[in-house]
């Protein structure tokens, strides 16, 4: 299967809100993911699952270079936010994310002067780490996906963009742990109407990222998520 890309200037996603966002086939996620694979991943199911089954098929999107040009063709302005990936994850070899293919990406959204962002749920291993750190020293926000609340502020320490999985009952808000760190539950999961457009906390990288986000896990798989943490 060869990895494709599928572009939306304006997403009708209720939680990215109007916003560009990228659509990548599911052969970009890792096996190693826990809500792969039925493990609850929240876009494995409704209307987003729809989509992301179509750009498997190869009846949506195509390669990067169709992407690039469908970025280009939209012509937003300076500055407009990119959710990359609403599905999918950074495309990899075996597990070690294709350096060249993502630095290409980054390329396509940072030369349009857009702000892309996302999430990866690969192993956090040297070399994927490596990557990860380039991409959110040069533009491309990275947020790591964390296994735990200990891995999350792990890393975040370490000065990595970095959001975890709560149980979808947490009723915390923020908190700090033993080692100073801060928690943020996602704001959209706070308060109605809170986008990633109006939100933009995970946009955030480098000095500007001061907490970890906490998301209560949500979805049709919620359960399986609850039971796994």
């Amino acid at each position: 299967m060869v990895t494709s890309y599928h572009f939306t200037a304006r997403s009708s996603n209720k939680k990215t809100g109007p916003i560009a966002v990228t659509t990548t086939s599911s052969d970009s996620c890792p096996q190693t993911c826990p809500f792969n694979n039925g493990g609850g991943c929240y876009a494995a199911s409704g209307p987003l699952a729809l989509h992301w089954r179509a750009v498997d098929r190869g009846e949506r999107g195509g390669d990067w270079l169709h992407l690039s040009r469908a970025v280009a063709d939209a012509k937003l302005p300076a500055g407009s936010l990119v959710r990359v990936n609403q599905a999918g994850d950074l495309p990899h070899i075996e597990g070690r994310i294709n350096s060249v293919i993502v630095s290409h990406l980054a390329d396509i959204f940072i030369g349009n002067k857009l702000r892309p962002f996302t999430y990866t749920h690969h192993l956090q291993n040297i070399d994927n780490l490596a990557i990860i750190k380039g991409c959110n020293d040069g533009g491309f926000t990275v947020n790591l996906s964390c296994e735990s609340e200990a891995q999350a502020s792990k890393r975040h320490r370490e000065g990595f963009p970095t959001v975890c999985v709560v149980r979808s009952d947490d009723q915390r808000r923020s908190w700090t742990d033993a080692d100073g760190v801060r928690f943020q539950t996602c704001p959209a999961q706070l308060k109605d109407g809170v986008t990633c457009q109006t939100c933009q906390l995970c946009t955030r990288a480098g000095d500007d990222r001061h907490c970890v986000v906490a998301f209560r896990s949500h979805g049709t798989g919620k359960r399986r998520i609850d039971a796994a943490l």
